[in-house]
C-alpha cells in the first residue's frame, strides 16, 4: 500500500510539473540563450534512510530535447541518477555545497516507459520517464 501511495504521489507531482511547464510564461526574464526543450529540476532527498530523486517521474514527448538539473541534498553523500536505455543520462552528484548539482541533457528519440534509477545504490527508490508519441 505504501508503494502504491508513493508511486501515485510521484506521478501526480510529475503531472503537476509537466502542466506547470506547458503554460505560457507570464513575463519574459532576461537570460542567456533559452533552452529549446523541456526542463526539469529533480532534488535528491532522504527520508528515514530512503533516498529518492523528486520529482521522480518525467513526462515528455518523443523528439523533445530534455534537460534535467539534478540537486543532491541527501546528507548521506554522493548519489547517482540514470535513465535505463538512454545514453548520456548517468551522473554522480555530490552533496557538498557548490558541487551538489549536475545537468543531464538528451533527446527523447524513442517512445516508451524508461526506468529512472541510482546506478550506485540499486535499493534506492527509483522513478520513470514516460516518452509520449
Amino acid at each position: 500500500m505504501k508503494n502504491i501511495f508513493a508511486a501515485t504521489f510521484a506521478l501526480a507531482a510529475a503531472v503537476a510539473v509537466y502542466a506547470a511547464e506547458t503554460k505560457a510564461p507570464e513575463a519574459a526574464k532576461p537570460a542567456a540563450a533559452p533552452f529549446a526543450g523541456r526542463e526539469f529540476k529533480s532534488v535528491n532527498i532522504e527520508v528515514k534512510g530512503n533516498k529518492i530523486w523528486t520529482p521522480s517521474t518525467f513526462i515528455v514527448k518523443k523528439g523533445e530535447k530534455v534537460r534535467i538539473t539534478l540537486i543532491n541534498t541527501a546528507p548521506s553523500g554522493v548519489h547517482a541518477f540514470a535513465i535505463e536505455g538512454i545514453p548520456g543520462t548517468e551522473a554522480a552528484v555530490d552533496n557538498k555545497e557548490g558541487a551538489n548539482s549536475k545537468v543531464v541533457e538528451f533527446t527523447a528519440d524513442k517512445a516508451g516507459l524508461f526506468r529512472v534509477f541510482c546506478p550506485m545504490h540499486a535499493a534506492h527508490i527509483g522513478g520513470q520517464l514516460l516518452v509520449l508519441e
